[in-house]
């Protein structure tokens, strides 16, 4: 009987932990994904502003060349 409760203890434990570094390594991932696609938005943003500040760049050439 002890051997049984024994087996069962361990094998409850197992699951346990099992099950907890499951949920935080899915945890570390949907975090990683949210991290990745908010340095994508960032970086979007980032390059609309240098196309905005080259188009600038290119107006002023434009104006004094004229």
């Amino acid at each position: 009987m002890k051997i049984l409760k024994l087996t069962l203890s361990i094998l409850f434990i197992f699951t346990l932990f099992t099950a907890c570094a499951s949920k935080t390594q899915t945890h570390v991932v949907e975090s990683n994904n949210e991290d990745v696609s908010n340095l994508l938005k960032t970086l979007i943003e980032k390059e609309k502003e240098i196309n905005k500040l080259n188009q600038t760049l290119e107006d002023c050439k434009n104006k004094k060349i004229q």
